[in-house]
């Protein structure tokens, strides 16, 4: 839901929309004690702003809400109440409550405590409240009408919505406040829960594994949590809730909004989008997506990713800054070719902006064994504190190397790297999925492996030596535990 009267302008920039802000003053705490437009602050990074506009659509009329908690017995049968109707049964207190920020500044995705007091008159026994545009909570009041509210801001400017509920049936008018959040510390790759450990990923549909985006708590000691959470149950927010909407595809992690959470880009090399993708904004705390709000979703259309002769990747993967610009926003290393013009690797610069990937070029590197069979080939790559390291895997012969410190130019084409050999007959022809992160935070790469009956294998490297060789050694496997559906 928007607020009443809330009126958009479309702007689109490589397939995002959203609405237009409005500048106002730079205060810390902007206190708005009737619903309407929510305020915003102005700001230099163009992501960040875009971020905060998105966060203009308020949606805080949520008088029509359909609560599941049944107020108390009516107190004050025959009180009078001032009351107006807002085209719904539900009636409306025209009292508001105080809210009162933390004394501290907030972060993203850290917990913040907001006191509510009632605003005068009768005491509401609970407070309904809405942070941005996420689903409405609840929370009871004390005898006085107070409470508090722990929410986790989730942009840089954030709007809670707040209203009393009241004995009787009524609602309260509501009262929201603008406020700002620190940035959040940058998540290592592959960290979509925010405890600092590379998370395991995994997309449903394939293995046994039911369809959604199955998320398992990584754990430097045994390699996961196999309890596992669906975190794309609902899908791509746009037709409705279906996990189906990611069987199929190929997901990558990184930091796609140039922000401090690891987002997931999904790929699809087949189907009604073959050769288009779409970036989904990550929640920062292992929770479930919200592709469905305004600016947690940007496309990428099939013709961005097209190489020189037309061809969509065969395969993506995260080649972080590989061309040492600086840029917080990932590029993308892939596989594409054809028959005719033979296959190659295919780097893919983004241009600052999510979503923004243009200029595809073909990279000049040979295959570990020397050769143009690219499409033999399977790449995962991770990111580390020397740059991207990439794996790569030949299912038919078995062969596996890695390539470290990878640094890319878009004038040549030419790809530079430290080549390590690490096994040779490993998991030939094997149906597996490969992830790769610092699964054991050592600071190497390692692979997680997903195969049949959902078991995932830690593959812990070590041994990497001036030679050129390391070793790759399997770790306990353990079965992804997949619950209930939300």
């Amino acid at each position: 839901m928007v607020a009443v009267g809330t009126k958009w302008t479309a702007m689109s920039y490589f397939g995002s929309s959203m609405p237009p802000g409005r500048l106002v003053h730079y205060s810390r705490y902007q206190y708005q004690p009737s619903l309407g437009e929510p305020s915003t602050m102005p700001e230099t990074n163009p992501f960040r702003r875009s971020r905060r506009v998105a966060s203009s659509a308020l949606v805080g009329v949520v008088a029509g809400v359909v609560l599941t908690t049944v107020p108390p017995a009516a107190a004050h049968p025959g009180e009078a109440v001032e009351a107006t109707r807002a085209g719904s049964a539900t009636e409306k207190i025209t009292t508001r409550p105080v809210i009162t920020p933390p004394s501290e500044p907030t972060t993203i995705g850290v917990p913040a405590e907001f006191s509510v007091t009632k605003g005068g008159g009768r005491t509401p026994y609970a407070y309904v409240y809405q942070l941005n545009a996420g689903p409405p909570a609840q929370v009871p009041a004390d005898a006085n009408g107070a409470a508090t509210i722990s929410v986790k801001p989730t942009w840089f400017t954030n709007t809670l919505t707040v209203y009393g509920l009241f004995t009787g049936g009524p609602a309260g008018e509501s009262s929201t406040i603008t406020f700002n959040s620190d940035p959040a510390p940058v998540a290592p790759d592959a960290d979509l829960t925010g405890d600092g450990v590379a998370d395991l990923l995994t997309v449903g549909g394939a293995h046994t594994l039911p369809a959604g985006l199955w998320l398992a708590t990584g754990n430097a000691a045994t390699g996961i949590d196999p309890v596992s959470t669906n975190i794309g149950f609902r899908g791509y927010g746009i037709d409705g809730n279906d996990p189906a909407d990611f069987t199929g595809s190929q997901i990558i992690t990184g930091r796609f909004f140039g922000e401090s959470f690891q987002d997931v880009l999904v790929y699809h090399p087949t189907g009604d989008n073959a050769g288009g993708a779409a970036i989904l904004r990550g929640t920062g705390d292992g929770s479930p997506l919200h592709p469905q709000l305004s600016g947690n979703h940007v496309a990428i259309i099939a013709d961005q990713l097209k190489d020189e002769y037309g061809n969509s990747p065969l395969q993506l993967a995260n080649a972080g800054d590989s061309r040492r610009l600086g840029n917080d926003i990932p590029d993308l290393i892939g596989i594409s070719g054809d028959a005719t013009n033979g296959h190659h690797l295919t780097y893919y610069p983004n241009f600052f902006t999510p979503g923004g990937y243009l200029l595809a070029t073909r990279a000049t590197a040979l295959t570990p064994t020397g050769g143009t069979d690219w499409n033999n080939w399977t790449i995962a790559t991770t990111q580390l504190a020397g740059g991207t390291a990439m794996f790569l895997w030949n299912r038919t012969t078995g062969a596996l190397h890695l390539w470290t410190d990878l640094t890319f130019s878009q004038d040549t084409g030419q790809l530079t790297y430290t080549a390590y050999h690490l096994a040779t007959n490993w998991n030939t022809n094997a149906a597996i999925d490969l992830r790769a992160a610092d699964i054991d935070g050592n600071g190497t790469p390692d692979l997680w492996t997903v195969g049949g009956a959902a078991s995932v294998t830690p593959w812990l490297v070590s041994n990497l030596t001036s030679a050129g060789t390391g070793t790759i050694t399997a770790q306990p496997a353990q079965t992804l535990v997949t619950p209930s559906q939300p």
